[in-house]
Formats: C-alpha cells, sequence, structure tokens
C-alpha cells in the first residue's frame, strides 16, 4: 500500500519522515516541560510534617486509654510499675478465684464477701493504698438473669476492717431462689482513662431441702436420733440441707452427727421442757462449707466433758450450756459461733483452739456467760476478723475472757458483772 502524504497527499517513499513536495513534517513533535522543582524549605516543611504525623499516632497509640479484662485476676501496668489485681471470697490476696459454685438450702438467705485485692505484682506487697490514689471510680454489680425469682443483693464496695488486707469489699446475699449462673464483676475507671474489668463467674445451686419430725420419724432417744442422722447422711448428696425438729425430751447418750450437717430445733413440752442432750453433741470434720444450726437446744452435764464438741462448721442460737467441763468448743478446721445463748456453771463457757479456716461469721453477740471458771478461752483463732461479742454479759466468772492469742474483739455494749 502506497505511502501519502496527509498534507498535499501525494506519494512519499515509505521511510520518509518528511514530505519533498509539500516540505511538512510527517512526525508530529510533542512539547516538553522543564521538570517542576520544589523549594528546599518546602521539602524540609513536609518532611517535617510527616515526622510529626507517625510522632503524634505513637503517642496516641501509647497513652490512649486502654481496656484490661480477666477473670479471677488481672494485671494493670502504668509508668511506676505493674499491679496484680484479683478477686476472691477468701481472706486471701494472693488466691485469685475465677469461679465460686455454691449451694443454697433451707436458710433465709446465704451470703459471701467478693473481695478485691491489689498486690505490687513483683514483691506481692499490698498496693492498695498508692493504685486507689490513681482510681477515678471503682464499682460492684452483679450481672445476673433478669427472670431470677429472687434477685441477687449487694452493698456499695468499701473497705472493711474485717478483713484489713482487700482494698475493697461487697456483701452478696442470695437465697435458693437466685439458683442460676451469674458474674460479679468489679468496675475500676483509671484516672488516666483506663479501665479494667475484674470478673468472676457465679454458680448457684439450689440443694434439697429435708425436714423431719417426731410425728413421721422416732428421735424418742439418744439410739433412734444416732440411727436416724446415718442414715440419712447415707442416703443424701453432701449439701443438702436436713432439718431436724427434736421432741421435749432429754437425750442421755452422746449423739455424733455423721459427715454431714444438721440443722437440730429443739421444741418445748407443756411442763417446761425443752430438748436437752445430758451426754453431749459432737460435730465432725463435714467439710470447710455446710453449717449446723443448733437452735432452743438446752445442754446439761454433771460437771465433766463438752456439752458441744465441733469439729464441723456450727452454730449454736438460743442454746443452754449448763455445768459442763466446757460448754461449746470449736477445734481443728472448724469455725463455730454461738449467739443468744447462756453458759452458766462450767469449767470453761466457750473455747476456741481452731487452725487454717476462714471465719464463717463475726458475731458471737448476746450470750450470757455467768458463774464459769473462765467464760471465753481463744487459745488459737487464725483470723484477722473482729470477733463481735457485743451485748453479751459476763457475770460472777472467774476470768471474762482468756484472749492468749490476741484475737480483735468487739466489746461494745458488753455488761461485766461481778
Amino acid at each position: 500500500m502506497e505511502k501519502k502524504c496527509p498534507y498535499c497527499g501525494a506519494v512519499l517513499p515509505e521511510e520518509s519522515s518528511f514530505c519533498p513536495h509539500c516540505a511538512r513534517n510527517l512526525n508530529p513533535r510533542t512539547e516538553q516541560k522543564p521538570p517542576r522543582r520544589f523549594s528546599a524549605k518546602l521539602r524540609i516543611t513536609a518532611l517535617l510534617f510527616c515526622l510529626a504525623a507517625v510522632i503524634g499516632a505513637a503517642v496516641y497509640l501509647t497513652t490512649r486509654p486502654k481496656t484490661y479484662e480477666g477473670m479471677g485476676e488481672v494485671v494493670y501496668s502504668d509508668s511506676d510499675g505493674a499491679y496484680q489485681l484479683l478477686t476472691s471470697v477468701f481472706m486471701e490476696r494472693f488466691e485469685p478465684m475465677a469461679l465460686l459454685e455454691t449451694k443454697a438450702g433451707w436458710e433465709e438467705f446465704y451470703r459471701f464477701p467478693s473481695w478485691l485485692y491489689i498486690n505490687d505484682r513483683d514483691t506481692g506487697a499490698d498496693a492498695s493504698a498508692a493504685f486507689l490514689e490513681k482510681t477515678a471510680s471503682i464499682q460492684f454489680h452483679v450481672e445476673q438473669p433478669a427472670d431470677l425469682a429472687e434477685p441477687i443483693q449487694y452493698t456499695e464496695p468499701e473497705f472493711m476492717d474485717i478483713n484489713p488486707e482487700a482494698a475493697m469489699g461487697s456483701l452478696v446475699d442470695f437465697t435458693r431462689d437466685s439458683a442460676g449462673q451469674s458474674q460479679a464483676v468489679w468496675d475500676i475507671v483509671m484516672k488516666n482513662g483506663d479501665t479494667i474489668r475484674l470478673a468472676m463467674d457465679l454458680n448457684i445451686i439450689a440443694t434439697a431441702v429435708y425436714t423431719y419430725d417426731s410425728e413421721d420419724t422416732d428421735l424418742s432417744t439418744s439410739q433412734a436420733l444416732q440411727a436416724f442422722l446415718d442414715k440419712v447422711a447415707g442416703e443424701i448428696d453432701e449439701g443438702d440441707s436436713v432439718t431436724i425438729t427434736l421432741p421435749p425430751v432429754t437425750y442421755t447418750e452422746p449423739v455424733v452427727f455423721p459427715a454431714h450437717s444438721f440443722n437440730l430445733t429443739g421444741t418445748e413440752g407443756a411442763d417446761g421442757q425443752r430438748t436437752t442432750f445430758a451426754a453431749g453433741l459432737q460435730i465432725g470434720p463435714e467439710g470447710d462449707y455446710f453449717i449446723s444450726y443448733l437452735k432452743d437446744l438446752d445442754f446439761v452435764g454433771d460437771g465433766s466433758g463438752v456439752a458441744l464438741a465441733a469439729a464441723g462448721r456450727a452454730w449454736a442460737q438460743n442454746c443452754r450450756f449448763s455445768n459442763w467441763k466446757t460448754g461449746m468448743m470449736a477445734y481443728g478446721n472448724a469455725w463455730s459461733n454461738t449467739t443468744d445463748c447462756v453458759f452458766e456453771n462450767c469449767g470453761t463457757g466457750l473455747h476456741m483452739n481452731i487452725t487454717d479456716v476462714s471465719p464463717s461469721d463475726s458475731h458471737f453477740t448476746g450470750n450470757t456467760f455467768t458463774g464459769c471458771g473462765t467464760a471465753v478461752l481463744l487459745e488459737n483463732v487464725p483470723s484477722e476478723v473482729e470477733m463481735d461479742f457485743s451485748q453479751c454479759v459476763f457475770e460472777n466468772n472467774d476470768a471474762d475472757i482468756d484472749n492468749r492469742c490476741d484475737q480483735s474483739l468487739n466489746l461494745s455494749e458488753v455488761e461485766f458483772r461481778s
């Protein structure tokens, strides 16, 4: 195919770059512009801007508020060091608790404390004071199902004298109608904007509740009562609640609880005779949690022996201990309480000699100690909890309180009579 000039139409050689007839250039030129150059000042400004942006991003990433979350334990760090925050129901600030499984039976309500502990992560020392200065707010709540028949209740967090090693505590109350899975949560906001969520799962299990009395069960003698206790302990699960209402009889032989807790309630006959144990009651170790409640019972002895020997947790309420070498003795790994009881003419009224145990409750209130050699003997009490003896009466005892272990006591409204 012939090559023609696009301008005049003349036939051209194949390799022509211009037309010999009209002298027009056959290869159009593109105008070349000189490269644009930025000033040194503008380049430096752009570089500084980029550098500032990088530094700003780094500062933001390192100083922006952070969120810390943990189950049972959280480690929080700032420029001053690292803090170990943990929660537990026990008076032990080095054992985090991510889950509490507890049972609820016949009692009107149950309670446990949720403690917040703050330790220096590196030394283990109590770092509560230094940490609390950095906090803007500390709150506690329980996240629970909306359809609970009885919602779990809790108090505002505060420092509690009962556990001086804890930075704060909240008291949590529940019943068997609160059964289900919930979560106890500490929410902490720091002054620098950081937030901390420290949680513990809570699983409340409603136990079976069994009640018996003399109308459907033979409880007339020590032997009959002992046989019944042994039978029930072998048939029901650990933690199930057993409440037995006793007839107004006198049990003349020792009665021993098998490896289970029992709640015994006495009655009073038309002649004023109350349910009476004349040879003592022994509560063996049935675990660290379950408590045997003893209500409205008389313990009447001959000046020897121990009326109530508790190697398991026990709580005597409105009971009378008369004429024993020792009225009530708590020993081994068992905390015991006594409230609104009478101890009279005993060598020792209440004797506490326990080891390695968390207290069930601090109340020893409303008791009367009269005519005893030593009303209260505190030989060993391995807890810093303040035992509350308020509203007690001490009368005509050789020694009112022998506090050999220097236990912290609340003696407000106590009457000492000679």
